[in-house]
């Protein structure tokens, strides 16, 4: 499929959206908020894709909701559903990301306000590049972030300081607070980005998606009810062929390095 404001492409197992609307930095408007839903859901029960990156340039990702979309909304031309509809777009946007069942990866650069922080947040993990800012902007326009993602990430305290005052972060603030996962020089995000992706994407659909639904639910129960879960989950995972053919390879690996080992001690 072809898009007006997204590329994507799939390499190595990772499905690739790049936001490519420069005239607005990425800013999510009517289109491109359709686009990212649809190709989502193409990609879902695609087992060619086994993650997905989000990425825009090496200069900046995205730069939140474009508010001159949403500032038109609502008026007496548009009447008040304009308004109503754009919040449901954004709010279909960003429980497809959150609720993806396939783990997601967010490269970062350049400043990331508000709504294109949030995007970053509903991903599994973040990529910032060393130039990468982030800010929950939307208190400067009298508007909320998404505060969820934000704790789940960075814990009550440093999310309500970004919550309540809108200051950006440098990205090594943002990694100190667990903000994101791994700073990268400039200039070398996509790669750094792709490599994570298809690190995880090796897994491979199957178990893939069986992770991300334990990674999802699993933070929300009590310990004891989340053991019992995860302990049904691999009862689950224990008993398909996936893993009889995983296992049976791990164990080649292991007495080829045992092996190889003993080779090297009788040296």
């Amino acid at each position: 499929m072809t898009y007006k404001y997204l590329n994507v492409s799939i390499e190595d197992g990772v499905g690739i959206l790049q936001f490519n609307h420069p005239e607005k930095r990425n800013a999510l408007g009517w289109e491109l908020h359709e686009d990212i839903c649809t190709q989502l859901a193409a990609w879902a029960y695609d087992d060619a894709v086994a993650s997905v990156l989000f990425i825009g340039n090496e200069d900046y990702f995205c730069s939140g909701w474009a508010l001159d979309v949403l500032q038109g909304t609502g008026t007496a031309q548009t009447g008040s559903d304009e308004r109503t509809r754009f919040v449901e777009l954004a709010t279909k946007l960003m429980v497809a990301i959150y609720d993806y069942r396939k783990p997601t990866v967010a490269a970062v650069a350049g400043v990331a306000p508000g709504y294109g922080m949030d995007v970053a947040n509903m991903c599994d993990v973040t990529i910032a590049s060393e130039n990468a800012a982030f800010g929950s902007t939307q208190v400067k326009y009298a508007m909320n972030g998404f505060y969820h993602a934000l704790e789940r990430k960075v814990g009550a305290q440093n999310a309500r300081r970004l919550y309540f005052t809108g200051d950006p972060i440098p990205a090594a603030e943002a990694l100190r607070i667990g903000l994101v996962s791994e700073v990268v020089p400039v200039g070398t995000l996509r790669e750094n980005a792709l490599r994570v992706a298809k690190q995880i994407a090796e897994a491979g659909p199957e178990l893939l998606t069986v992770l991300k639904e334990v990674a999802l639910r699993a933070g929300h129960m009590d310990p004891v009810g989340a053991l019992n879960y995860e302990l049904r989950v691999t009862a689950d995972l224990v008993s398909r062929d996936l893993f009889t053919r995983r296992m049976e390879d791990g164990l080649a690996r292991l007495r080829a390095g045992q092996s190889k080992a003993t080779e090297r001690l009788a040296r």
